[in-house]
C-alpha cells in the first residue's frame, strides 16, 4: 500500500511543469473540429495508409487537432470530383485533393486513395507523428464535422508518466514546432 501511494505522489512532487505535460499530452491524442460551408462529403483517414472519401466540400472549420487549435478555410475533394481532377492535371496523384486557405496558389496535398505518406503530391504533407492518425469526416450541406484519435500520441502520453517524450514536444520549442500539415520537401514528390 506504501508503495502505491509513493507511486501515486511522483506526480504531485514532481511539479507543476510536470502535469501541464501530461495534460498536454492528453490534448494531442484526439481531434474534434467543425465546419461550416457548402458540401456533401464523408471520409475515413487510416493515417499515411488511405485517404478514403466520396464527395466534394467547400468550409471554414476550426477546432482542435491533436494538440493545435485549429481556424482554416479548406477545400477537400474526393471520388468523383477527385476523378476529374485527374483528367485535369494528369501527371499529379489526385484522388483525394486538400487545398487550405484562400487564394489561387494554395498549399494542398493531393494522394491517390492509398499510400498518401509515400506517393503524395502537392505543396503539404503530414509530419511523422501524425501518419497514425484515425480520423472520420461528415460534412452535410452546409455542416461538417472531423474528429480523429492518433494511438502514437497516446503512446507519447502513457510513456511521459515514466519521463520519456519521444513525440519530442514535452519543452517550449518541441510545443512549437506542432503542426498539422508541414511543406513537402520538392525531392520527396512521387514524379518528380
Amino acid at each position: 500500500m506504501k508503495r502505491l501511494a509513493l507511486f501515486a505522489a511522483i506526480p504531485l512532487l514532481a511539479g507543476c511543469g510536470y502535469l501541464s505535460q501530461r495534460v498536454r499530452d492528453l490534448g494531442d491524442i484526439f481531434r474534434v473540429e467543425g465546419s461550416v460551408g457548402t458540401g456533401l462529403q464523408a471520409s475515413v483517414t487510416a493515417g499515411g495508409v488511405a485517404h478514403l472519401g466520396l464527395g466534394s466540400s467547400r468550409c471554414w472549420s476550426a477546432g482542435w487537432a491533436y494538440g493545435i487549435t485549429t481556424k482554416e478555410r479548406r477545400s477537400e475533394d474526393y471520388f468523383p470530383l477527385s476523378y476529374a481532377w485527374s483528367f485535369i492535371e494528369p501527371e499529379t496523384a489526385s484522388l483525394h485533393v486538400l487545398k487550405i486557405g484562400e487564394g489561387s496558389d494554395l498549399p494542398q496535398h493531393r494522394c491517390p486513395v492509398l499510400g498518401p505518406a509515400t506517393l503524395s503530391t502537392g505543396s503539404l504533407e503530414k509530419p511523422p507523428l501524425q501518419y497514425w492518425d484515425l480520423e472520420v469526416g461528415v460534412m452535410l450541406l452546409a455542416v461538417g464535422i472531423d474528429v480523429g484519435f492518433n494511438p502514437a500520441e497516446l503512446v507519447d502520453f502513457i510513456l511521459g508518466f515514466v519521463g520519456i517524450d519521444f513525440a519530442g514536444d514535452d519543452d517550449e520549442a518541441g510545443r512549437a514546432r506542432r503542426r498539422l500539415w508541414v511543406p513537402m520537401e520538392p525531392e520527396t514528390h512521387f514524379g518528380k
